[in-house]
Order: structure tokens, then C-alpha cells, then sequence
């Protein structure tokens, strides 16, 4: 059976069961004959036009041993639209020029184990330019990714698909992120790094650091909730260890209302003040006639919680205890347990945390080390979001330092950075430092704080503001010392210095290298040096914006720290890959 179709312009399609033929006359391509000609001959002249971009993205390695990859030659039909509609300064075009596809199947194969036998596997370098495609455009969801590839020309020639499949699917891509882990993308940045480097926009002369929350995926337990799950995970506990003791005797309903005091004396929040342990009991028995362990993720959390606690603590005799014994007892197992449950009910490893003394939320954070000549991304901090920021500076400072040979002369970095472990990283290291000064909390009473005290220019001696020495009394925890005021009777000042003192000497505690590093940087804050490293900072933090507007570094794509921090890297990756395509690639259109 055959079938003939006329069309405009006297374009004819003919059929039947063996083949499809189309026939277009020249005025079908109007002022693009001429254009579609030029490269139809170029691509017959290099032999290139029935793979085109999928040689450097589907050949096999070398060795026996290399993997085997799925590889669909290029129809005639997706090759003529590849000639029509993917434009020569088109950015993908520009962007696939300046990627080493090979490379990337090279650093990947370690991971495949398909040589002699087992089916072909997508080629990683197709996978990438998946997720490139997904980071770039800030596509939400990697089926939506898919979805947008079936329905575009240049992302299918980008992937190295024909516009008639096959392609992978999402199930493809979640496979092809847990093979890799986190190591071989923190590889893949390190390719786009070097590749920036050989072409001259790296400098390291002046590195910026900075974070930004990232939201999870999921919704974030109310204070009232997160209640409800401490106790519940404290029931289950007292459960377990009273079924150990007296598996004869019923639980007592009085430990469950205790259980629930604590979880509200463990969780101080001013919407709990109010709340009737009472109450937060019969939540937790409402809960578990609706949930079941094994349907949701943070059941499943807070018994893995409640197992890791009771293999790690001494349990006492709970039947002799009294009911104040337990209260006295059972916070610290909550405070344990608290540590390890969900903070939302999606992405199991998110936290609650804050970018600035008012701003909370539930997530990660994302960390950037920035060179100051390009905008290049040379490391990625990722941590869950109640981490100290301050943590993160020395392990991106390290994976810098590999990135990049040679050490910065300077690191600029606002005032989450101003503090004792980042000088000493700095110094360590020997680069300066130029971190916004944090001021020191305020003694109550209004008087002289600790930014009043002067160090001595050669020796170890530190002074009051009216020029008295102030005597160290004795070491205290972590190196902090409780100093005296000397002399403070006579003192024209000791009003302002200590108002609530009642002629009593003025005390202070700090730790002494500490403090005189951080006044060291105060100093520093009023050098011109500083001023003009600030100021580069300012233009870096552009990074970020642009990280969360173009790219959706805002919202955690996936529900896990690991494929969370492989989408940071893919972020930064793909803005080093694009600034590069910018700057430097080369004039003519890809063909192999």
C-alpha cells in the first residue's frame, strides 16, 4: 500500500511499507537555498554529515577494556534540519565547541563495566550535555528536560540525538548521577576550570568567597510539627528501652506526656510557649493511626534515629526512676535524636539554617570560590544549611588550590568570614586577607566592650582604653581567659567602662591570639587595599544572582545532599563553560 501527498510549491511526500520519500522543490528554502547548498557541500566534502556532532560524543575508547557505547547514526531528514535550523552563532553552538567530549567519556569509563558483555550504554558525554542543557536554562525537573529536548532542534543536535530518537529517560539519568557520585562531577569542574585556565581567563591573583541559601525540595516541618516528631521518636525510645526492662508490663501513658515536656523544652520557640504537653501527645497518637514507617521517608529517619541512640547511650533503670529523674535524663537523648531527624518532609537530608541573624531557611548552602579576573568558578562549598559558614572557606580554599597552581595574593569574603579559623587558614597559607570586620557583642550594662582593648606593639600585653594594663586571671575553656582591669578605682572612665561595676575592677573574656587577629583586621578594614578588594567583591556576589535567576541554583532540584551537590557543581561548570564560550572559541561551525 503507497500514498502520494501534493504540497505547496510543487513538494510532493510519496510512501509505502519499504521507504518514505520526500521531494521539495528550491523555492520551498526561499533566500536559504543558497545558505542550506554552502553547507550541504561542505558537509559531503568532509564526510561528516550523517554523524556530526556524535563522534566526539559516542566513540569508543581505546583498550579491550574500554565501555561500549549506544550509538544511532544521524538520519538524512534530522541532518537536513540540523543544517536549516541550527544557527552557526548559536550559544549551544558555541558552547559545544569549547566542551572536551571525549575527555568527559574518558574520565567517566572507570565507572562502566561493559566491554565483553552486557548491553550498550548511553554515552556519559550524551548524559552531560542532558544536564548541561538542564543547568543552563534552569529546567526545573529532569523530565521536563526530556520532554524539551523531543520538541527542540538545537538541543537535540547539541545531545547528539536525531530528532526521531531513540533517547534516554529520566530513570537514565538518575542511574548515570548515582554511577558517578559526587568525585568524578567534582572531576568535570575541574575540566572546566583547566579549560578556562589554558585560555588565559584565570589571573588568581584575588579569589572572593561567598554562600547563598538553597531551598530544598520539600516542605519545612512547622515548630509545632517538628514537636509532634521529637516526641514521637522520644515514645518510640521509651518504648524500646521499658519492652527491654519490663516486657510484661504495659507502657505508662504518664512517660508519653513526658516524653512530650521535653520535646518542647528541647525546641524553645515562641509559638510553643503556650502549648500543653497534653496536647502534643495526642498528635503523636493521631500520627500513628494515619502514617505507617515504611510509606514515608521521615518515619523511616526517625526510627534509624531512635536505633542509633540506643546503641550508643547507657540506658537507666527507667521503672525505679522518678518522673523528675527522667525530665533531667531524657534531654539529652532528645537533643541526640533532634540532631538526627528530617527537617522537612521531602529532602530528608535538608536543614534549618540561616544566611543573616533574621533570615531562616530549610536547605543548603552553597559556597563559591570566584576569581577576580573573569568571574571563573574555581571551587564549590556544599554543606547542609546549619552549618557554621565560617567551616566551609578551608576545604573550597583547598580544592582552589589543586584547581589552581599557585596561591591568590588576597581572599575578599564579607563578615560571616570574620573569624579565628579563616585567619588562621589565611595565614597558613599565606594570602591576605581582606574579611568586612564583624563587631563583638556589647557587655549589657552599655559599657566598654572588648574593641576597646589595645595590644601592645611588641609585647603580650593588652590595655584598657585609658591606657591600664589588663591582667589575665587564670586559662579558661577553648583558650579564652577571664582578664582584670587594673586601677579601674582611680579611673576618669570607669562610669562609661563598666556603669553597673560599683567600683568593682572591670573584667573581660576573650581569647587572646583570637582577639588580637581579629584587631589586627580592623585595622586592615581602613586600608585602601581592602576598600578596592570590597569593592571587586561587590561585582562578584553578581555571581550568585545569576546562579539563581539563569540557572535555579536557588531550589534544590533533587531530595538528597549528594545529588544536590552534584547539581552545585553542574552550575558551576556549566557558568565557567558559558564565560568561555564568550571569550574564547573557534570561528567556524563544529562539524565532528
Amino acid at each position: 500500500m503507497g500514498a502520494i501527498i501534493q504540497g505547496a510549491g510543487t513538494s510532493e511526500l510519496r510512501w509505502n511499507a519499504q521507504r518514505l520519500e520526500i521531494s521539495l522543490s528550491w523555492q520551498v528554502f526561499g533566500e536559504m537555498r543558497d545558505t542550506l547548498v554552502a553547507r550541504l557541500t561542505d558537509a559531503w566534502r568532509a564526510r561528516s554529515f550523517f554523524t556530526w556532532t556524535q563522534p566526539a560524543m559516542t566513540v569508543r575508547g581505546k583498550g579491550p577494556d574500554a565501555p561500549r557505547w549506544k550509538v544511532h547514526p544521524l538520519d538524512v531528514l534530522s541532518g537536513l534540519f540540523f543544517l536549516l535550523k541550527v544557527p552557526a552563532n548559536h550559544e549551544l553552538v558555541r558552547l559545544w565547541a569549547v566542551i572536551d567530549w571525549s575527555a568527559i567519556n574518558v574520565l567517566c569509563a572507570t565507572s562502566y563495566h561493559n566491554a565483553h558483555g552486557g548491553p550498550h550504554a548511553w554515552a556519559p558525554a550524551q548524559m552531560v550535555a542532558l544536564l548541561v542543557l538542564m543547568f543552563l536554562y534552569g529546567v526545573p525537573h529532569e523530565t521536563t528536560l526530556l520532554c524539551r529536548v523531543r520538541e527542540n532542534i538545537v538541543w537535540c543536535w547539541f545531545c547528539g540525538f536525531g530528532l526521531f530518537g531513540p533517547w534516554p529517560d529520566h530513570s537514565t539519568l538518575y542511574t548515570f548521577r548515582q554511577r558517578l557520585g559526587v568525585e568524578l562531577f567534582e572531576r568535570v569542574l575541574t575540566m572546566a576550570v583547566q579549560a578556562c585556565i589554558e585560555a588565559g581567563l584565570v589571573a588568581n591573583e584575588l579569589i572572593h568567597f561567598d554562600l547563598t541559601a538553597v531551598v530544598a525540595s520539600g516542605h519545612r516541618w512547622s515548630p509545632y510539627e517538628r514537636a509532634v516528631i521529637l516526641s514521637k521518636a522520644l515514645v518510640r525510645y521509651l518504648e524500646q528501652v521499658w519492652a527491654d526492662q519490663m516486657p510484661a508490663e504495659p507502657f505508662p501513658e504518664a512517660l508519653r506526656i513526658l516524653a512530650a515536656e521535653v520535646a518542647l523544652e528541647t525546641l524553645p520557640h515562641k509559638g510553643l510557649q503556650d502549648v500543653a504537653p497534653e496536647r502534643v501527645a495526642r498528635s503523636v497518637t493521631d500520627w500513628d493511626d494515619q502514617t505507617h514507617p515504611e510509606q514515608t521517608a521521615w518515619q523511616t529517619t526517625l526510627e534509624e534515629a531512635v536505633r542509633e541512640e540506643l546503641a550508643t547511650t547507657d540506658k537507666p533503670c527507667v521503672q525505679d526512676m522518678t518522673a523528675q529523674a527522667v525530665v533531667t535524663w531524657l534531654p539529652r537523648v532528645a537533643q541526640h535524636i533532634l540532631e538526627r531527624l528530617s527537617h522537612t518532609r521531602g529532602d530528608q537530608d535538608a536543614r534549618v539554617g540561616r544566611t543573616t541573624s533574621y533570615t531562616w531557611f530549610c536547605g543548603y548552602l552553597l559556597g563559591f570560590v570566584v576569581d577576580g579576573w573573569h568571574h571563573i568558578i574555581t571551587a564549590v562549598a556544599w554543606a547542609a544549611g546549619n552549618v557554621k559558614q565560617a567551616s566551609l572557606f578551608r576545604p573550597a580554599l583547598a580544592q582552589h588550590l589543586q584547581r589552581v597552581l599557585g596561591k591568590p595574593k588576597g581572599a575578599a569574603m564579607d563578615s560571616a568570614f570574620d573569624h579565628p579559623d579563616v585567619y588562621t587558614c589565611l595565614d597558613e597559607a599565606e594570602i591576605e586577607g581582606h574579611i568586612t570586620s564583624r563587631e563583638h557583642v556589647k557587655p549589657r550594662d552599655g559599657g566598654f566592650g572588648t574593641d576597646c582593648l589595645v595590644w601592645h606593639r611588641s609585647k603580650w600585653e593588652l590595655y584598657c582604653p585609658n591606657g591600664n594594663l589588663v591582667q589575665p586571671q587564670g586559662n579558661g575553656r577553648s583558650g579564652r581567659q577571664l582578664l582584670v582591669g587594673t586601677g579601674c578605682e582611680q579611673c576618669p572612665l570607669y562610669e562609661q567602662c563598666c556603669p553597673s561595676g560599683e567600683g568593682a575592677p572591670k573584667t573581660f573574656a576573650l581569647d587572646p591570639a583570637h582577639h588580637r587577629r581579629w584587631l589586627q583586621n580592623r585595622e586592615h578594614c581602613q586600608t585602601d587595599a581592602y576598600k578596592t578588594a570590597q569593592k571587586a567583591r561587590f561585582v562578584e556576589e553578581g555571581r550568585f544572582g545569576l546562579a539563581k535567576l539563569n540557572h535555579r541554583a536557588g531550589k534544590a532540584p533533587y531530595r538528597s545532599d549528594s545529588m544536590n551537590h552534584i547539581a552545585a557543581l553542574m552550575i558551576a561548570a556549566v557558568m565557567n563553560w558559558r564565560i568561555l564560550a564568550r571569550h574564547h572559541w573557534p570561528s567556524h561551525r563544529p562539524s565532528s
